[in-house]
């Protein structure tokens, strides 16, 4: 699938496996080099903060407090993929001229007086986070929107910054496979998520069998967007996560929810903590917003001729979860 979107080799590469070394128990894929991207990051941020004067540490403690001070930003707001890539590329070739004129010397003077020769410059590169948050959303939004099964677990160990620039995609062992019916609902999820159609999130909750005490459809939006779509003050406010869903549900109770889209939210909370670790927010809806509309014009089923009579049409089978609303 990665190879039929356009995503491989381009941009990503999933290791194929080597059944010739592989058992019933134990599965031998070929290497991919590169860090996770998670130590990546981490080591570039800890070589950052040490010229600057303090630690990874000490900047991990001051980002979580500015989270519990400001809440989590709408929106990132920094140099662009294109503004990074190029500084990448001037670091490169910085290090080209310097390390010419040090092998011009070292092949000389170096060469007589051992003693004075220099090293070679290499410049550690910054992670072009636009760029790898933007390669992932788009991956997974296709997987999951497009092909119907997709990697539910997508964490910063699971990635690796390959040497060309590449990510490396591994360890696919939570995938999530919908049937045909499940992949239109989330696309008319995300759809309605990017258009901001509280109604149409409504009626989709109502006739896929969620239930609350009173039906507040603006809980059950806010519910849906935090879930689904983003952390950011545009959806919490001024009030912490904690704080933000206990008064949610004070207000309008649950008490009966299907369970078949679980695994979306895992993968966009997962995706949205690893692109906050990388400080690049995202609302997942403008990547997946733009593909489902795709998705169900191909279809033959465009979001703006879903009523009712369609989502009960389309209805998947549900699988529901009871608790117990307490007074």
């Amino acid at each position: 699938n990665m190879i039929r979107h356009g995503f491989e080799p381009r941009e990503v590469l999933v290791p194929k496996a080597l059944p010739e070394l592989s058992t019933a128990r134990m599965l031998v894929m070929e290497l991919v080099p590169g860090p996770k991207l998670i130590d990546g990051i981490r080591e570039y941020a800890a070589g950052w903060a040490q010229k600057h004067g303090t630690t990874l540490h000490d900047l991990e403690v001051a980002a979580r407090q500015r989270v519990e001070n400001e809440g989590i930003p709408s929106k990132y707001d920094g140099p662009s993929a294109w503004q990074i890539s190029l500084y990448r590329k001037y670091l490169r070739l910085r290090d080209g001229i310097v390390n010419t004129g040090i092998s011009l010397y070292n092949g000389t003077m170096g060469w007589m007086i051992p003693s004075s020769s220099f090293q070679y410059q290499h410049s550690v590169l910054p992670p072009n986070a636009p760029r790898i948050v933007d390669t992932l959303m788009r991956v997974h939004g296709y997987q999951m929107l497009v092909d119907g099964e997709f990697n539910a677990d997508p964490n910063g160990g699971n990635f690796l910054l390959m040497p060309d620039g590449r990510i490396g995609m591994i360890d696919y062992g939570a995938v999530k496979r919908f049937s045909r019916n499940e992949r239109l609902s989330v696309c008319l999820i995300y759809a309605a998520l990017a258009r901001k159609d509280e109604e149409m999130l409504y009626n989709m909750c109502k006739i896929h069998g969620y239930k609350s005490k009173y039906g507040k459809s603006h809980v059950i939006y806010k519910l849906i967007q935090f879930g689904y779509d983003s952390w950011g003050k545009e959806v919490t406010g001024e009030k912490n996560i904690q704080q933000f869903i206990d008064d949610l549900k004070k207000e309008d109770p649950w008490y009966e929810v299907p369970d078949n889209f679980t695994m979306v939210k895992l993968m966009s909370i997962r995706l949205r903590a690893l692109a906050m670790g990388m400080n690049f927010p995202v609302t997942c809806s403008n990547w997946w917003g733009p593909i489902a509309e795709e998705v169900l014009r191909k279809e033959g089923l465009p979001y703006e001729s879903w009523t009712e009579e369609m989502l009960y049409k389309y209805r998947p089978q549900m699988n529901i979860q009871r608790c117990e609303l307490l007074d």
